[in-house]
C-alpha cells in the first residue's frame, strides 16, 4: 500500500554535490540475497545495493562500523515494492550512497512477520499509517529513528527525494548523533509501552465485549456502499473475521447483523475487488464503492473469504453467495493450487511494472472478443470502471444498479450463470496476455486456511471435490512441514527447502484445519494430529503466565511481537484459543480449558480496549464451548468499565480523569459534561486523529450519542509524532442534546489517557444524572 511520507523535525536538506557521480552498468553481479531460497528476495538479487537478509551478519556489521541500518519490508505480490526497486535499488548512483553510508537490510513479510509487526508497530506510532513497503532507519542496536514507506528518486512537491533523504540522515547520524539516538529512544520507549500494556490484566467479560464490539461494528456499517471503514477513511478491506463474528451473532438471533455482513458480501462481489472474470478477490478497494481494487491477490485473503461466503450460502441460501463462493474456491484451486496439492502465497499486482495490467480493458477489446450481439449482452449487466480520471481502460464491475434489481427478483445468479460463455471466451483472452507474477513459497499459515475453508466449503455447498483438495492438501502439510521427532512445525517451504521456524498463527490454524477435517470426516488422524500441535504449540510458544507469544523465542529481537487483533485475519493467539477450546470440548479434559483460561488473561486489557479489533476471539469466546470455559459474570460486567478492577492504581483512565453531569446547557437546549484530565495527560477528542486511536466519546445504552458538541481539538506533538494528535487537555465540556429517562440511565463516557510516552487502560465511566454535588472529585495523582 502506498503510503505518503512524513519528514520528521530532525532533517534537513543538503546538498548532494558530486556524491551521485555519473552512472554506472545497467547489469549488477548477484548480491548476498542470491544465497536464500525466498522468492521475495530473489528479486532483489542482482540489485547494485549490498542486500543483506537479515541475521547476524548484517547486525554485526553496523555495530562494528557503527553505520545505521536501512531495513526495507515488503514481499512478492508488494507493487510499490516493486516500483521502489526500479527506481531506487536499480539505480547504481542511488546504491552506491545506500552501501557508502548504511547496511542495508530486506525481509520478506510473509517470511519473517514477527520482524515486520514489530516494526509496522513503529511505523503506527511515528506516522499514524501502515502499509508496505516498510522502510525504517534503524540505530545499530535496532532501535527506529525515521521512517516511511515509498520514496521517490527524486524531490517532489509532497516528498524529499531519496538521495537527498540519505544524506541527510547520514549527516545527522555522523554530525548529530546523540540526537538521533535520544530520538531512537523515544521512539523505543513508546514501543515497549505498547507491548508492556499487555502485561497488565482486566476482567474476562465476554458479553461486555460483544455487546461493545456489536454496536461498534453497526454503526461504522456502511449501509450505501458496505463494509465497516471509519467514515473518513476511503478504502475498503474485506475483513472477513468480522463478516464471519456478524454472520455467527446473526445466526445467534441477531438479524441486523446478517443484514450487515450479507449486504457487504453482496457488494464485494460485485465491485472490482472481485476478479468479474476469473473469481477470487483482490486484497483491497481503493473506494467506498469497491470498484477500483489493489490488484494483488492473497491466499489467506481468498481462503477466508471463501469460508464467509460458503457460511453466508448455509444461513441465507441466496445463490448469489453460493456462486461466488464456488467461483472463490474455483481460484483457489485453479491458479493458486501447487502441484503438490497445498497452494502458493500470492499473485502480484502488476505485470510489466503496470499495476493491473493483465486486469483491464477496454471496450472495443471486449467487443473484439465477443462480437457486437454478446457484447450488448455483456454490458447490460457488466460496466468498466477507470482507475483514474481520463484513463481508457478500466476494470470490470457488475453494474450496482442492474445487480440490485435481479437480486431484489432473484434472478443474479441464473443471469450470472447465462453470461458463463462469455466469461469464458474474456477469460482465455486474458490469458493470452502477459501473466503477473506468483510466489510460490507455502506458508503453512496460510495453506491452513485454505485447507479449513476448502473444507466449510464442501460440507456448505455439498462439493466433495473441494473436500478432497482439503485432504490433499492437509496430508502433504503434515508430512513435510511437520518433524515428528523434534515435534516442530515450519513457518514456509520453498521448492525443496524448509524455512523458519514456525509462528504462532502456523502450529494454531493448522491444528485448527485439522479440526475442521475432524468434523467432516470420520477419521481420528485428524484429531489426533490437532492434539499434537496444540501440545507443543503450549510448549513453545507459552510464557510462564501463561500468555501465548507469537514468535519463538530463538531469535534475539529488540522487542516483543506486538498482539495483532484479528481485523484482516485471526491472530495467533485468537486461533490458538480456538483450537484449545475445541479440544477441550471434544476430550473433556480440563488442562485444555485451563490454558485458554491462561493465556486470555494477559490479553483482556487489549481486547476490552477494542473488542471490535477481535472477532474471532469474540466468536470462540460466544460459542458454546467459549461459554464453558469462560462463565458469563455479571458482577465483572458492573466492575469493569469505571475502575479498571484487577489493575495497580495508576494505571486505568478513570484514576486521571472524571466526569460529571451539570444539567441543562445555557440557553435550556440540551445538557452539559464536565471532564476533568489529571495535569500531565490527554485524552483523545472526537473524532481521533486516526482510526487506532481511541476517540473519547459520549455512549447512551452501549452505543455513541448522536447529537453531542464536542470541543474543537488541541493539537499535541509528541516526539514520535511530529505531525500532531488531537486532544483535549484540562476541563473541557461537552454539549449534549436533551435526553430521554432511558439515555439518562445509561449514559456514560469512553476514555482512554495518555501522557508523552504512554496510554492507560480505556476506560468507559458511567455517568450519574443526579444533581452536582460541590467540589467534585478530580482525576486522583
Amino acid at each position: 500500500m502506498r503510503a505518503r511520507h512524513r519528514l520528521g523535525a530532525l532533517l534537513f536538506c543538503v546538498a548532494l554535490g558530486g556524491v551521485l557521480g555519473a552512472g554506472a552498468a545497467q547489469a549488477a553481479p548477484a548480491n548476498r540475497l542470491a544465497l536464500s531460497h525466498d522468492p521475495y528476495l530473489l528479486e532483489h538479487a542482482h540489485d547494485p545495493v549490498d542486500w543483506y537478509p537479515w541475521g547476524p551478519q548484517a547486525l554485526e556489521k553496523a555495530r562494528r562500523e557503527n553505520k545505521p541500518i536501512y531495513l526495507s519490508i515488503g514481499y512478492s505480490a508488494c507493487y510499490w515494492c516493486h516500483v521502489a526497486q526500479r527506481e531506487l535499488y536499480r539505480d547504481p548512483r542511488i546504491a552506491a550512497l545506500m552501501n557508502r553510508w548504511f547496511v542495508n537490510v530486506l525481509v520478506d513479510r510473509e517470511q519473517r512477520p514477527d520482524i515486520d509487526h514489530i516494526y509496522m508497530l513503529a511505523r503506527q506510532i511515528m506516522t499514524r499509517d501502515s502499509g508496505w513497503p516498510n522502510n525504517v532507519f534503524l540505530t545499530p542496536d535496532l532501535q527506529p529513528f525515521y521512517i516511511g514507506s515509498y520514496f521517490p528518486p527524486k524531490t517532489t512537491a509532497q516528498q524529499t527525494g531519496f538521495p537527498i533523504l540519505l544524506a541527510t540522515l547520514h549527516k545527522n547520524w555522523t554530525e548529530h548523533p546523540a540526537e538521533v539516538k535520544r530520538i531512537a529512544a523515544q521512539i523505543a520507549q513508546a514501543m515497549q509501552a505498547a507491548a508492556v500494556a499487555g502485561e497488565a490484566s482486566a476482567p474476562i467479560d465476554a458479553a461486555g465485549w460483544t455487546q461493545t464490539a456489536q454496536a461498534e461494528a453497526l454503526q461504522r456499517f456502511d449501509a450505501l456502499d458496505g463494509g465497516f471503514a471509519p467514515a473518513t477513511t476511503a478504502a475498503r478491506f474485506p475483513q472477513p473475521p468480522l463478516l464471519a463474528w456478524l454472520l455467527t451473532r446473526g445466526a445467534a438471533g441477531h438479524p441486523k447483523d446478517t443484514q450487515a455482513a450479507v449486504f457487504t458480501l453482496q457488494a464485494m462481489s460485485q465491485g472490482g475487488l472481485m476478479d468479474q472474470l476469473g473469481g477470487g478477490f483482490r486484497r483491497y478497494a481503493v473506494d467506498p464503492g469497491w470498484s477500483v481494487p489493489h490488484f494483488e491477490m492473497m491466499l489467506a485473503d481468498n481462503a477466508q473469504l471463501l469460508s464467509v461466503y460458503a457460511r453466508a450460502y448455509a444461513q441465507t441460501r441466496l445463490p448469489d453467495l453460493r456462486w461466488t463462493a464456488q467461483r472463490t474456491a474455483d481460484f483457489l484451486l485453479r491458479e493458486l493450487r501447487l502441484p503438490q496439492g497445498v497452494f502458493a502465497t500470492s499473485i502480484a499486482a502488476e505485470t510489466g511494472g503496470v499495476e493491473g495490467a493483465t486486469d483491464l480493458w477496454t471496450k472495443a477489446q471486449i467487443g473484439a472478443v465477443l462480437g457486437k450481439a454478446q457484447t450488448a449482452s455483456w454490458f447490460a449487466l457488466y460496466d468498466l470502471t477507470p482507475l483514474h480520471a481520463g484513463a481508457q481502460e478500466g476494470v470490470l464491475r457488475q453494474r450496482r444498479d442492474v445487480a440490485e434489481r435481479l437480486l431484489r427478483e432473484g434472478q443474479l445468479a441464473a443471469r450470472l450463470q447465462q453470461l458463463a460463455p462469455s466469461r469464458r471466451a474474456l477469460l482465455a483472452a486474458r490469458n493470452r496476455r502477459p501473466q503477473p507474477r506468483r510466489d510460490d513459497k507455502i506458508v503453512i499459515a496460510d495453506n491452513a486456511l485454505a485447507i479449513r475453508a476448502l473444507a466449510q466449503a464442501g460440507m456448505a455447498l455439498d462439493d466433495r471435490e473441494l473436500i478432497a483438495a482439503a485432504v490433499r492438501a492437509a496430508d502433504w502439510t503434515w508430512q513435510h512441514a511437520w518433524n515428528p521427532r523434534q515435534r516442530l512445525l515450519v513457518h514456509q517451504w520453498v521448492g525443496r527447502h524448509p524455512g523458519h521456524p514456525g509462528f504462532l498463527d502456523d502450529y494454531a490454524e493448522l491444528a485448527r484445519a485439522y479440526l475442521t477435517l475432524a468434523s467432516v470426516q470420520p477419521d481420528a488422524r485428524w484429531s489426533q494430529r490437532a492434539g499434537d500441535l496444540a501440545a507443543a504449540m503450549l510448549t513453545r510458544f507459552a510464557a510462564p503466565d501463561g500468555s501465548l507469544r507469537s514468535a519463538p523465542t530463538s531469535d534475539a529481537l529488540p522487542f516483543p511481537t506486538p498482539l495483532q487483533g484479528d481485523v484482516h485475519r485471526p491472530s495467533g493467539q485468537s486461533a490458538a484459543l480456538a483450537v484449545l477450546v475445541d479440544l477441550a470440548q471434544r476430550t473433556g479434559q480440563a488442562h485444555g480449558a485451563e490454558a485458554a483460561r491462561r493465556a486470555l488473561r494477559p490479553m483482556a486489557l487489549q481486547v476490552s480496549a477494542r473488542p471490535l479489533d477481535w472477532p474471532d476471539l469474540l466468536q470462540t469466546l460466544d460459542s458454546a464451548a467459549g461459554r464453558a470455559v469462560w462463565p458469563s459474570s455479571p458482577a465483572a460486567r458492573l466492575a469493569r468499565p469505571a475502575d479498571c478492577a484487577g489493575l495497580p492504581q495508576g494505571a486505568c483512565s478513570s484514576d486521571r480523569v472524571s466526569v460529571q453531569w451539570l444539567g441543562g446547557a445555557t440557553g435550556g437546549q440540551g445538557e452539559t459534561l464536565q471532564l476533568r484530565i489529571a495535569p500531565g495527560f490527554h485524552i483523545n477528542a472526537h473524532p481521533a486523529s486516526a482510526p487506532n486511536l481511541i476517540a473519547t466519546t459520549v455512549l447512551a445504552g452501549g452505543r455513541a450519542l448522536a447529537g453531542v458538541r464536542y470541543p474543537p481539538p488541541q493539537s499535541f506533538r509528541p516526539a514520535f509524532a511530529p505531525q500532531g494528535i488531537a486532544v483535549w487537555e484540562g476541563q473541557p465540556r461537552l454539549e449534549l442534546p436533551t435526553l430521554t429517562p432511558a439515555q439518562r440511565d445509561t449514559l456514560a463516557l469512553r476514555v482512554q489517557a495518555c501522557n508523552a510516552t504512554t496510554c492507560l487502560a480505556p476506560s468507559v465511566l458511567p455517568i450519574s444524572t443526579s444533581p452536582p454535588q460541590p467540589s467534585p472529585r478530580v482525576g486522583r495523582e
